[in-house]
């Protein structure tokens, strides 16, 4: 449903008609608040709440809603504004058979709570909040959910250590996404140094999001060397959508030629599977290394 701050009743009365609403999809388009029209769905929403296992929703919760939605077992918070002062309404949420969380600009401590209050059923993650340090959220995964799957997580300098650890208790991880803040880009050695010596068997799928560098491409080459003797590796690398002088772009260019041709040669020598540049997440879902978005799908997006 499209949430346009215009006279919405319809969809309320919609709502207050189902007798097994199962999943609730609400989408923002504008930036103006209306916080009564939000509390009014909501609180339609809660008189449904037994049933509702399904929830992506496009600003901060105005109500208690998640509190009531006992048997959700997907979680999707994208906040189109990171100006927003109060999560009060996230707090010490329990959700007991959540297995898929997404957030956008949620804040950490507030993420941390909610996985903390879990009951380890949790086997997909994904979190963007660029330049938070989410030392005690990455604590929280791993000590939280032993059938981890899919992770797609900001990583930097400040919690780059905290990649061992969840890698070595996360024994089901099978596919990595990660982001990186072009401000506090983590040693790339280090990083890859840990995925190759702690990653489980099963690990093998990785996304990789940031600006080509000379630094990133040779180690690139370090985790490759480091790789033998295990499951060729599915990769994606994500270039960071940005302004870019000529010379700049110039640089990228060339330097995403050189990351191309040393991936012939690891693909020669078995390292790696398969290989794609995925600007912006335009082509593949973003835990999906195969199968590309259907073309009626980027027509549409």
């Amino acid at each position: 449903m499209q949430y346009d701050n215009s006279d919405n009743s319809g969809i309320v009365k919609l709502i207050e008609a189902q007798k097994n609403l199962n999943e609730v999809y609400f989408v923002c388009f504008t930036n103006k608040r209306n916080e009564s029209y939000r509390k009014t769905l909501e609180e339609t929403l809660i008189k449904n709440a037994d049933t509702i296992k399904y929830l992506r929703i496009g600003w901060n919760p105005t109500t208690k809603i998640l509190s009531h939605l006992v048997n959700l077992i997907s979680l999707d918070i994208s906040v189109s504004l990171s100006i927003v002062t109060n999560w009060s309404n996230l707090e010490r949420v329990s959700l007991p058979f959540l297995k898929i969380l997404r957030a956008q600009l949620v804040p950490s401590k507030i993420l941390t709570s909610l996985i903390e209050n879990t009951k380890g059923h949790l086997t997909e993650i994904s979190i963007l909040y660029e330049g938070d340090d989410n030392r005690r959220l990455i604590q929280a995964i791993y000590q939280n959910c032993p059938n981890l799957i899919y992770l797609k997580l900001l990583f930097n300098n400040n919690n780059i250590l905290e990649l061992e650890e969840l890698l070595t208790k996360c024994q089901y991880l099978s596919g990595l996404v990660i982001f990186t803040d072009e401000l506090n880009e983590p040693d790339w050695n280090d990083l890859f140094e840990i995925l190759a010596k702690s990653s489980p068997i099963g690990l093998f799928r990785f996304k990789f999001s940031s600006i080509w560098s000379l630094k990133l491409l040779e180690s690139l080459k370090l985790l490759f060397d480091n790789w033998k003797d295990r499951h060729p590796i599915l990769l994606q690398t994500i270039p960071i959508d940005k302004y870019y002088t000529n010379i700049e772009a110039e640089l990228q260019l060339q330097l995403q030629k050189q990351t191309e041709d040393l991936i012939k040669i690891y693909k020669m020598k078995g390292i790696i599977r398969k290989y794609d540049t995925d600007l912006n997440e335009a082509i593949f879902e973003e835990f999906e290394w195969i199968q590309k978005k259907s073309v009626a799908y980027l027509m549409g997006s």
